[in-house]
């Protein structure tokens, strides 16, 4: 018996990470495509979600020529489960690639790859939501176990997964995300002499400490040139926070609010700030701060693990994560660092989209290699 192979084997995507906007998640996902899909690609891309494509990232599956799946739109759980199984049989996919950290609870009948960002219901449970811990908590382990590849964003999710399933360790491999300069749109929102972070509001960013910092610098010291400026999407859990930022009861205190930024701004934010701050908690690797660096940025991060993959001491300072006299101290230092040191180093090609998706495609060959070679051998006996 001969196995029928296609032209090319379709990969399906788990595109629900392009639903939300700019996020670390939607930000690799994007990128990675638009390495993978390319006309001497040896696979088919294929997008799958439960909800509509956000319109910030339509103009570039348009111009890759990606559509998205017909939507069914039950709750991400139920879909994941028993709706996307059905859709993936009925279009033939060859390879499912799970963005989200996810797969079914059902193995799948075919390879699957997926990504994994943090264990963040082991090592911060505190820092996700209720419903987003049971989830992970309950099925995580069903997708560790049934994937035939998993791509790790850091050393350190690498470290946390072979101690968590010593059993799969030969599974796991590095991918870090890249980074690129983007385009930056004329109008600057008016912003100039600041400082920034971007961030999603929630828990484990931990962005009251980076503002009470903030504040504690400027309480000292009326004259401080820089105002803080932060970025990003709302999340959950941080109500109070959120409608401070949002009806200004920090702007007469230096502190600017930008809600859901579009690309374009993002690119002046990275470009214009006079340093760049990340005061996560927990992260499974941390996007923003490789975003700053490739725009020359000196960083103030938290200090863990994850992070320490990423700066460099020459360039960058590390703020004990929860202590608010830390934060401020570093924001003083780091303000008279780059007075000195204009802008840093980049080292070619160490934060690259281009590497991270030709590892990605690289692993997915292999494993659909493998499976290949597995059949042939299963219908020659």
């Amino acid at each position: 018996m001969s196995i029928q192979l296609k032209l090319k084997p379709i990969i399906g995507v788990d595109a629900r990470p392009l639903s939300y906007g700019y996020t670390g998640n939607s930000r690799y996902l994007i990128e990675a495509l638009k390495y993978l899909v390319r006309k001497d690609s040896h696979f088919e891309y294929r997008l799958y979600s439960n909800k509509e494509i956000h319109p910030v990232f339509l103009p570039t599956l348009e111009e890759l020529k990606l559509t998205l799946s017909p939507i069914k739109k039950f709750p991400g759980i139920l879909w994941l489960n028993f709706i996307l199984p059905g859709l993936l049989s009925a279009e033939n996919v060859d390879i499912f690639w799970g963005t989200l950290q996810l797969l079914p609870l059902f193995k799948l009948p075919l390879p699957t790859v997926v990504n994994y960002h943090d264990l963040n219901f082991i090592s911060a449970p505190e820092t996700m939501s209720y419903p987003n811990f049971i989830q992970h908590k309950l099925l995580s382990s069903f997708t560790l176990n049934h994937a035939d590849r998993i791509f790790c964003l850091s050393e350190n999710t690498k470290n946390e997964i072979s101690e968590f399933k010593p059993d799969i360790a030969e599974k796991l491999t590095v991918i870090y995300p890249g980074a690129n300069r983007i385009t930056e749109k004329e109008n600057d929102s008016g912003t100039k002499d600041f400082i920034l972070t971007i961030s999603t509001i929630e828990p484990r960013k931990n962005l009251r400490t980076l503002i009470d910092g903030y504040l504690d610098v400027v309480s000292h010291n009326s004259e401080y040139p820089y105002k803080l400026v932060i970025a990003g999407r709302i999340g959950w859990g941080e109500e109070s926070l959120v409608n401070s930022l949002k009806n200004g009861a920090y702007s007469n205190k230096g502190i600017i609010f930008i809600e859901n930024p579009d690309e374009g701004t993002l690119a002046f934010l990275l470009r214009n700030c006079k340093f760049f701050l990340f005061p996560s908690k927990h992260e499974g690797f941390g996007l923003p701060i490789i975003e700053a660096i490739v725009e020359g940025k000196l960083c103030i991060t938290s200090d863990i693990p994850v992070f320490r993959e990423i700066i460099e001491p020459t360039y960058d300072l590390l703020a004990e994560t929860l202590n608010v006299k830390s934060w401020s101290s570093k924001i003083i230092e780091m303000t008279e660092r780059v007075s000195k040191i204009k802008s840093r180093n980049i080292k070619n090609g160490k934060w690259s989209w281009l590497s991270t998706g030709k590892l990605i495609e690289s692993e997915i060959t292999n494993v659909w290699d493998s499976y290949i070679k597995e059949k042939t051998m299963s219908h020659a006996i």
